[in-house]
């Protein structure tokens, strides 16, 4: 095992920060950012440290969703995976009381209360997630593949797990959202087992450490006009003001139309149709209702599937 394996055992989140940090470190650090120069043509390069099964990324969501649906062509995203949780083997986080899978139910039921985005423990019940390694090697197997895939892979592995409690480090949930997504599944199995996939996944391990995050989210913004860095979940305004800040862009409408929202966001969270509309989570709910979209409950909120239109 490498010296960089031994030092990422697991991760913990806290709730006042709502940053989810690897062990025995505080949260991210605004060092330099390594590798990657500013995007030209005044693009904004927003690094996102994150981890597919990291429940302050999911708190997350609402403000990500709303900035990048509104804001798409003026944004190069870059997503860096830090490796959250290696094993249970060993982990103990004393001051969170986490001790045992089935701990971080309560713990996320806690997250989902605070941040008003549901969020489906069952998981850590029923068929709790062993590491957040495999997921992470799926996603780099897939931004080898279809780069232009990535994000709604990462995006659709969250749905499995916050929305419906499955184990998203199950071989067989990862391929089959990867012919899901349209991808070729022999070339996606063959970067897995060649060892490729690991490989560029162990490259966002080191790409982690020389960015000084230690902690998820870390959104860290390179623009036109500066240069900033986020830690943890934050509200929509203040990740679009900041956005605003450093790219320049001039500030854009919500969208109006929940048409519209429907066809940008396909499934989602009542908080997440919320931010992209301006709208307050009951009057989404009751136009989202009127538009023939149907909904299930997760935890104490509720997901959203709209009628199918012309989806993007």
């Amino acid at each position: 095992m490498s010296q960089t394996d031994q030092s990422l055992a697991g991760g913990v989140c806290d709730l006042e920060s709502g940053v989810c940090a690897l062990p025995g470190d505080s949260a991210a650090l605004p060092g330099a950012t390594a590798g990657h120069p500013v995007p030209e043509v005044g693009l904004t390069r927003i690094t996102y440290v994150t981890d597919p099964i990291c429940s302050a990324c999911w708190i997350l969501e609402p403000a990500w969703r709303s900035l990048t649906e509104r804001y798409r062509d003026l944004i190069d995203v870059r997503h860096v995976y830090g490796g959250l949780l290696r094993g249970w083997q060993g982990f103990h986080d004393a001051g969170n009381g986490i001790r045992r899978p089935e701990d971080v139910a309560h713990h996320w039921d806690e997250f989902a209360q605070i941040s008003g985005q549901p969020i489906n423990s069952s998981v850590w019940w029923s068929d709790p997630i062993d590491s957040s390694y495999p997921p992470s090697i799926a996603l780099a197997a897939v931004r080898r593949l279809a780069p232009e895939h990535e994000e709604a892979y990462l995006r659709r592995l969250r749905e499995e797990l916050f929305l419906d409690g499955r184990n998203i480090a199950a071989p067989g949930l990862l391929e089959a959202l990867v012919a899901e997504l349209g991808l070729d599944v022999a070339s996606y199995r063959r970067l897995i087992e060649n060892g490729e996939a690991e490989a560029e996944f162990e490259r966002d391990l080191v790409r982690t450490h020389e960015l000084g995050a230690r902690g998820f989210p870390t959104l860290i913004l390179e623009g036109p006009d500066g240069r900033v860095v986020l830690h943890g979940w934050i509200q929509p305004d203040r990740l679009e003001n900041t956005f605003l800040t450093v790219s320049g862009a001039a500030r854009r409408p919500v969208v109006s139309s929940i048409g519209e929202a429907a066809d940008r966001l396909g499934t989602g969270t009542s908080l997440e149709y919320a931010a992209l509309t301006g709208h307050s989570v009951t009057e989404v709910e009751e136009l989202l209702t009127r538009a023939g979209a149907t909904s299930r409950p997760v935890g104490k909120g509720r997901a959203w599937s709209p009628k199918q239109r012309n989806r993007r």
